[in-house]
């Protein structure tokens, strides 16, 4: 967290999905990373679910210990970047840096 905050990054954590989404209802986010292997009061494939619906501005980051998660074409997380857990800053980097490419050469 403290690389993504070095690089400017305003930072929330959740403790699982349910709070993610009281959070997301709150405060717009750019970006989400979403650990779809969260368990509790609400997943974190709710989480995403519940983005890709309410907020698809976001762009959502995927998570998994697993990289065998496989989402039909007609899935809210199909087509999302998915990194395994755990991953160093640089898997993150290389997976934020087409977006923020993207959005600097729009602005």
């Amino acid at each position: 967290m403290d690389h993504l905050r070095r690089q400017r990054f305003s930072i929330a954590e959740s403790e699982h999905g349910g709070a993610a989404i009281r959070t997301a209802i709150a405060q717009p986010f750019d970006y989400m990373v979403v650990d779809i292997d969260w368990v509790g009061v609400s997943d974190g494939a709710a989480l995403a679910r519940w983005t890709r619906t309410n907020r698809p501005e976001t762009k959502i980051i995927l998570t998994s210990t697993s990289l065998s998660h496989w989402f039909s074409a007609g899935s809210a997380m199909a087509g999302l970047p998915l990194i395994r857990k755990p991953f160093r800053q640089g898997d993150l980097d290389r997976v934020l840096a087409p977006v923020a490419a993207t959005e600097v050469t729009g602005a």
